[in-house]
């Protein structure tokens, strides 16, 4: 059973884009992208940067859990 990124999902959502928009913005392929979010993959510390970058967001907070998002570009924290 596949532990859906939730946090993933709804960064996406945030930017209302498409897995196939976010993946193109990224650098990686739309099924990639699909199994990250689905939770059957996890993808190389490059894969992960890239997608935390690629948001606007931690690697933490995105892929581990971590309760923050320091950001530049969002200049927010999420509790």
């Amino acid at each position: 059973m596949t532990n859906r990124n939730k946090r993933l999902v709804a960064e996406r959502e945030r930017l209302g884009v498409s897995q196939s928009e976010a993946a193109k913005g990224i650098g990686i392929t739309p099924g990639m992208y699909a199994m990250l979010e689905t939770g059957d993959r996890k993808g190389s510390d490059e894969t992960k940067r890239k997608v935390a970058n690629y948001f606007g967001v931690s690697i933490e907070y995105l892929f581990f859990g971590g309760n923050f998002t320091l950001s530049e570009d969002r200049k927010e924290v999420s509790r």
